[in-house]
């Protein structure tokens, strides 16, 4: 039988985490890759983590856009990159999950071939919920996505689980189709130091988290050109 493991690494599986203001993005993003959880953050661009996981058990290269701007400023850049998609919002909000149901709308339209992951964060707080899991199940259903509920702040079990479980469907449903790798032609890009960045993120006087093999910081041009970039190629 031909093991497909290795056709699976000929290109990096490229997830873009997308969602409204405040809901926690960059800080599941973090949850999953180091562990460590991150309150507060000061950012105001994209973010891509390229490292290698362990997906259905086998290394698998990976990029995971963290994006800080909302739908309407930069939905066709993410689209056009991404063959997956995080759509979080929070529990708490019920204009965040608007957002969200807005966006797997339209990703089912725009990108009906796209593996899509709606995600309900802040799940801790649920003294003050204001969308229904009941709700946002039905409209994942709807849509064809994977649902899960989680607290980013309390547990980072229950992210690994879910984003773990996303990968695996990710790259299953890849098929024989091979990602694109940012390499000849790739944009300019900032390459900073991860226990830095994070650093400047959450504090002088936290410990450094985990190995992260790169982070790159994009800004809106370079996003621009690596959306250029991943046509071309």
């Amino acid at each position: 039988m031909k093991d497909d493991r290795n056709s699976s690494q000929s290109g990096p599986l490229r997830v873009a985490v997308i969602g409204a203001s405040e809901v926690g993005k960059s800080a599941l993003t973090v949850r999953y890759l180091t562990k460590r959880f991150i309150g507060e953050y000061r950012s105001d661009t994209d973010m891509l983590y390229k490292c290698v996981l362990q997906v259905d058990g086998a290394p698998q290269s990976v990029e995971i856009m963290d994006t800080w701007a909302s739908c309407d400023q930069s939905s066709d850049a993410h689209l056009q990159w991404a063959e997956a998609f995080v759509v979080v919002y929070a529990i708490t909000d019920k204009q965040s999950y608007t957002w969200a149901a807005n966006t797997v709308q339209e990703l089912s339209e725009r990108r009906s071939s796209a593996s899509v992951l709606m995600l309900g964060n802040k799940s801790d707080l649920g003294h003050l919920r204001e969308v229904e899991e009941v709700e946002a199940r039905t409209l994942a259903l709807t849509h064809a996505s994977r649902f899960s509920e989680v607290s980013t702040a309390e547990s980072c079990t229950p992210v690994a689980d879910a984003l773990d479980n996303f990968l695996k469907e990710v790259k299953t449903h890849r098929g024989g189709s091979n990602g694109n790798t940012l390499s000849n032609g790739s944009p300019k890009q900032r390459k900073l130091s991860v226990t830095r960045m994070l650093g400047s993120l959450i504090g002088r006087h936290s410990p450094p988290p985990q190995h992260i093999t790169e982070l790159i910081v994009l800004d809106k041009e370079e996003r621009s050109k690596l959306v250029r970039c991943s046509r071309q190629i």
